[in-house]
């Protein structure tokens, strides 16, 4: 394991942060000395806090189901309370329905509910995440914002729902006008997008087991494997510190090189 730096005095927030991307996420940051803050509709967020938690540099958790408008303003209103604020936010939470066999849903069978489940989830909580943040970084003349958005964002991927590619391609140009409106203040803000990382979320195929659809997958990009979630957690790490101070409205491509 690796060795916990000391102790930066920033308070780091991971959205989705119980599991897959946002677990080695919050893993990483602790790693590198922050005290982070698990945002998860998941309860298991409380023993993952718990586990990984040390006396000097604690870990948090707090519940929240960010497809609700009123369960965000309640989780933030409860930041503020105890920590007010945060000085590096991830919004790494994402939903991606499939169908029963694994397959992508077609345009024509997407329903209107599902479409604003979707959009609700990966869009407009990273917006509202975001502009709850800014407020107290810009105040405070330092902050990071990190969006977590995907390949589908980017260009046609016939494993994706356009409700998915959609959000996500929203994620990749509100990240740029965020960036635009935080720069005068010390704020950077810039996206991830992820090719095939192995987590939870991609653990469905329609192809027999997850296994066999991430094998077919790696035929096609260019290091001949699918990521890890500590691969992205490493290019969110670097967005999330001084390293990085020069660096916004940007987005970094972690996919192997299949997205040229």
């Amino acid at each position: 394991m690796t060795e916990t730096k000391h102790p930066t005095d920033k308070l780091a927030a991971v959205t989705g942060g119980a599991s897959g991307i946002g677990l080695a996420t919050v893993e990483r940051l602790h790693q590198n000395g922050h005290e982070v803050l698990i945002i998860d509709r998941d309860e298991s967020a409380f023993a993952v806090a718990e586990k990984l938690s040390s006396p000097s540099l604690p870990v948090y958790a707090k519940i929240a189901d960010l497809s609700s408008v009123d369960e965000i303003a309640r989780c933030v209103e409860s930041i503020d309370e105890e920590f007010g604020g945060v000085d590096i936010l991830v919004n790494n939470a994402g939903i991606h329905p499939k169908q029963a066999d694994g397959g992508p849903f077609a345009v024509q069978d997407i329903t209107l509910e599902q479409w604003d489940l979707v959009m609700n989830v990966n869009m407009t909580a990273t917006f509202l995440m975001s502009q709850w943040a800014m407020k107290e970084m810009m105040q405070r003349g330092w902050g990071r914002i990190i969006n977590v958005a995907s390949r589908a964002g980017r260009m046609y991927m016939p494993i994706s729902g356009s409700h998915y590619a959609a959000s996500k391609a929203a994620v990749i140009s509100f990240t740029r006008y965020l960036a635009g409106d935080c720069g005068p203040y010390g704020v950077t803000a810039n996206t991830v997008a992820p090719g095939r990382i192995k987590t939870p979320l991609s653990d469905v195929s329609g192809l027999g087991s997850s296994q066999n659809l991430h094998e077919e997958f790696a035929k096609s990009v260019p290091l001949r494997r699918v990521g890890t979630p500590d691969e992205l957690a490493a290019a969110i790490s670097f967005l999330a510190s001084e390293d990085s101070s020069f660096v916004t409205g940007s987005v970094i491509d972690v996919n192997g090189g299949i997205f040229g």
